[in-house]
């Protein structure tokens, strides 16, 4: 048997106060994370999924201090007059909104469109982020505009990341396979628990910001990522249900839920490309409906505030600095609890 890693998952570690707190309440502490040209109250990120991140997220998200990236899989001209609504209006002179674009196909012409309507915070959205169309894509928006924030992704190791921030990439996205409407690691047996692919990114970063991307379900999901080295952590099914989010309600035993789908499923596919797709690497599910993405915004804010008052971190980098974790959960060399 080769020393093969163990990977640790959200379950696996849990964090453990060894430093005397100072901190009188959680209302004390500063979540405040910057991203590029704008600063964020709350270090969240709203996914581009297809059915999360439009107009209404991307402008609720904006309005509570976290950050929307508006999907990719509407034609050009919807996504631009998308981002016009949610961040025309920002009294800042950067707009507080994202946008994807894709590494291939139109993504040159969709960049310009939204960059002449005034994005400035561009997300490569691909689920490989190793791979060369990834790094052409980063040289070809860097020379449009080298101060332009752009954010690539997806990896899971310390050598993908590596790769992706000496290729450019002011932020990247980590982690593979760990969301809930992933079907990678059926299909592909690639798959890295998010904690533990943050914690290989953490330890051989140099400049690029960390994006924890997969998984989450709870706050102390988002507090453990944050102190593995995550400078912000993005969601995707946790504000899939929320009457914001992209996906229709239904109805169903008069509980109300809400579509999920990946970017890989069978009906985004269709809807994108037409025809039937020859490849499915996402599910489609339904998940409870939440109501305001307020509400949401305000558990995850507390539980985080929270956290970081019982390691004395007033700030992110504090509240890294002291993080300290155990393990919970034995883990045999599969991987598995």
């Amino acid at each position: 048997m080769r020393d093969w890693p163990v990977a640790f998952d959200y379950d696996h570690i849990s964090l453990a106060p060894r430093v005397v707190s100072e901190i009188a309440h959680r209302s004390d502490v500063s979540s405040e994370a910057t991203v590029g040209p704008i600063t964020l109250r709350l270090p969240i990120l709203g996914s581009p999924m297809p059915d999360v991140c439009g107009t209404d997220m991307a402008r609720a998200l904006a309005q509570h201090g976290a950050l929307g990236i508006l999907h990719r899989f509407d034609s050009i001209e919807i996504q631009v007059a998308a981002f016009r609504e949610a961040g025309g209006k920002s009294s800042s002179s950067i707009a507080p909104v994202g946008a994807a674009v894709g590494v291939s196909g139109d993504y040159q012409a969709r960049f310009r469109a939204l960059y002449e309507a005034g994005c400035r915070i561009i997300c490569l959205d691909t689920a490989n982020g190793a791979h060369r169309q990834v790094s052409d894509a980063i040289g070809w928006i860097k020379r449009q505009d080298a101060e332009l924030f752009l954010i690539a992704g997806n990896v899971a190791t310390s050598e993908g990341f590596s790769w992706l921030e000496g290729e450019g990439a002011d932020a990247i996205r980590v982690g593979i396979a760990g969301g809930s409407v992933c079907e990678t690691r059926n299909e592909t047996g690639v798959y890295v628990p998010t904690p533990y692919a943050v914690a290989e990114a953490a330890s051989v970063r140099k400049r690029a910001l960390i994006i924890g991307d997969g998984g989450v379900r709870m706050p102390a999901d988002v507090s453990k990522l944050l102190a593995l080295g995550a400078d912000l952590v993005m969601l995707g099914s946790a504000l899939a249900g929320t009457r914001e989010a992209l996906g229709r309600v239904i109805v169903v035993d008069g509980k109300r839920f809400k579509i999920m789908r990946g970017a890989a499923s069978f009906s985004v596919q269709q809807e994108a490309a037409g025809g039937r797709p020859q490849y499915v690497e996402g599910a489609e599910t339904l998940v409870p409906y939440k109501g305001r993405v307020e509400e949401v915004l305000q558990r995850y804010q507390a539980g985080l505030r929270s956290s970081m008052s019982y390691l004395n971190g007033a700030t992110l980098a504090d509240f890294r600095r002291n993080a300290r974790f155990v393990r919970v959960a034995s883990i045999s060399s599969s991987g598995s609890s």
